[in-house]
């Protein structure tokens, strides 16, 4: 190769470097929401994991089955666990490092953000604005603003196995290695971290000033969300990976050694608990009179939120590998033995069910007329009552 030769490619890759400052660390596409982009449905946006800051899996209404199959879309690789739906776009994060931004009315893609380093991550929503949480890497937590495409602010906040909170004025992270922190969303500072003795899966909840997080080492840590000090802590028999359901100033949470508990938010003290049959890894769902969650050996339990009573349960034929989401008279969850089930709430019958080509480990989401899911098969399925949408499909694919 000549001098020649080497100089245009030199030349080249400066151009490169210069048009995509990040090219050495792997090039972020940006994408710019519009006001055309976007739809708006009876009920609430689904910003983030568990649908609220307190993770309730929580909608007062119903969607009832029966359900048709609105629509798939094909992702470049499988699906993350959570997803996030705000104003008729769907926000999905895959393990292969892509966030693409799907249409909930059609399920055409309509931008894309590429994940630096194609690194896994997860995301949450809040004024207009997606905060982005990478499983691993260096810079592990970034502000993307959707109405200018550009990333606000990157910093590195640790290995985030978890999902990442916005409540009132705060971005709260829960990261692998053992510190909870609290971010300013405007500017990406960090406020306070408290350190802990246990890695952290279980993602923050929020409520009454409270911030509440489980931890490997079977402690659950309740923070004041204005300082990180410590309000209390509990220990319980096994890891705690499943985040925090908060309501009515009580903690629901499930742990390995097979108990669900439920724990006064103020005080920490042990109101109940429920002995379940197999290790629990998944947040539960409460409309404030039951709650529900399902264990490793199939097993999808609905207890009296006051006591603790067994009230139905429900046997699927694998793993129940999602959190449940409650839609009013009904409760859909997802299993590894592929399907999405949908139960009626008031005794556990099954009303509904749907095979898709792939283990389920995706939560699903409500909003609106339409149940969104996903499964390994790396689709993204979105389901309908309406009788406008019944057996349609749209073709849009990640290619």
């Amino acid at each position: 190769m000549n001098r020649m030769a080497i100089s245009r490619i030199v030349t080249a890759l400066l151009l490169v470097g210069v048009a995509c400052p990040m090219t050495w660390l792997g090039c972020r596409r940006s994408f710019v929401v519009k006001d055309k982009h976007l739809t708006h449905a009876d009920g609430p946006n689904w910003p983030e994991f568990g649908g609220s800051a307190a993770r309730l899996n929580h909608r007062e209404q119903t969607l009832p089955p029966p359900l048709a199959l609105k629509w798939t879309y094909k992702a470049t690789s499988a699906i993350g666990p959570s997803l996030v739906t705000v104003d008729g776009l769907a926000y999905v994060v895959t393990l292969d490092g892509r966030l693409d931004i799907v249409a909930v009315a059609t399920g055409e893609r309509i931008g894309r953000i590429k994940l630096k380093d194609g690194f896994e991550a997860t995301c949450t929503y809040s004024d207009g604005a997606l905060y982005v949480a990478y499983r691993y890497g260096e810079d592990t937590l970034f502000k993307y603003d959707l109405a200018t495409g550009k990333t606000a602010w990157e910093i590195n906040a640790g290995d985030i196995a978890s999902e990442p909170l916005v409540a009132e004025g705060g971005l709260y992270v829960s990261a692998l290695y053992r510190h909870i922190d609290k971010y300013d969303p405007a500017s990406g500072d960090r406020i306070w971290t408290y350190k802990t003795k246990g890695q952290h899966r279980s993602s923050p909840s929020f409520a009454d000033n409270t911030i509440v997080v489980g931890s490997d080492n079977g402690v659950v840590y309740a923070l004041d969300a204005a300082d990180g000090s410590l309000k209390w802590q509990t220990q319980v028999g096994a890891s705690v990976q499943a985040s925090p359901v908060i309501d009515d100033g009580k903690v629901y949470i499930g742990s390995v050694d097979s108990v669900f508990y439920a724990f006064s938010l103020e005080r920490g003290t042990e109101l109940w608990s429920f002995h379940a049959n197999s290790p629990l890894f998944q947040a539960a769902a409460t409309d404030g009179k039951m709650v529900c969650f399902g264990g490793t050996d199939g097993q999808f339990y609905a207890l009296d939120a006051g006591s603790g009573r067994l009230l139905w349960q429900f046997s699927a034929t694998s793993v129940i590998s999602t959190s449940p989401a409650i839609s009013g008279k009904v409760i859909y969850f997802g299993s590894l033995d592929k399907k999405y089930y949908c139960l009626n709430l008031a005794d556990g019958g099954e009303l509904w069910n749907f095979t898709t080509r792939g283990r389920i480990r995706t939560s699903p989401v409500v909003w609106g007329n339409t149940l969104l899911g996903a499964s390994d098969d790396k689709y993204v399925y979105a389901f309908s009552n309406s009788p406008g949408h019944l057996e349609s499909q749209a073709t849009s694919q990640s290619n």
